[in-house]
C-alpha cells in the first residue's frame, strides 16, 4: 500500500489562492516524502495604488503517516515542508507610481509544519493540508492521483 501519487489542488492564504502540486513517494509504511511546486498571486492596495504580487516556490515535503489512528480509506498524516519562494511584484495601478515599493516582502527559503488526510471513495481520493509557518501557511485541497 505505497504511495506513489501526484497530489494537486488549491488554498486558501492570506497570500492569494495557492494552486500546488507534489509528487509524493512511499519510503515505508509511516513515511513519504516529495517535491512540491506552488504558485500564488494577489493584490495589496493602498491610498496610492495597487501592487501586484506573484510567488512560486519550489521545494520538498516529508510526511509521517499514522496507519494506527484509522484504517483504509483514511490516511492521516504531520510533516514538515521546505520551500524556496521567489517572489516578484509589480505596479499595477491608481496614480504614479512610487519610487520604491515600503510593503511586507516575503520570499526565500522557508520551512513549515503541516497536518493533512486523505479519503478514498471508490476511484477517488481527496487531498487536504493546513500548513503553518511560512507563505505555504493556510489551507489546501484536492486530489490524489495515483500513477501507478
Amino acid at each position: 500500500d505505497r504511495f506513489d501519487v501526484i497530489n494537486v489542488g488549491l488554498g486558501s492564504s492570506t497570500r492569494g489562492l495557492p494552486i500546488f502540486i507534489e509528487l509524493e513517494q512511499s519510503l515505508d509504511e509511516h513515511i513519504s516524502a516529495g517535491a512540491i511546486a506552488s504558485y500564488r498571486s494577489f493584490r495589496e492596495g493602498g491610498a496610492s495604488g495597487t501592487w501586484q504580487h506573484q510567488y512560486l516556490g519550489i521545494g520538498a515535503q516529508g510526511h509521517y503517516h499514522f496507519p494506527e489512528l484509522a484504517p483504509p480509506p483514511f490516511d492521516f498524516f504531520a510533516g514538515l515542508t521546505l520551500v524556496y519562494y521567489g517572489h516578484s511584484f509589480r505596479w499595477v495601478g491608481g496614480s504614479q507610481a512610487p519610487d520604491s515599493y515600503t510593503g511586507n516582502v516575503v520570499g526565500g527559503l522557508q520551512m513549515a509544519a503541516h497536518i493533512g488526510g486523505r479519503y478514498t471513495y471508490k476511484d477517488w481520493t481527496l487531498f487536504t493540508q493546513m500548513t503553518g509557518g511560512s507563505l505555504l501557511s493556510g489551507y489546501t485541497f484536492g486530489l490524489s492521483i495515483p500513477l501507478k
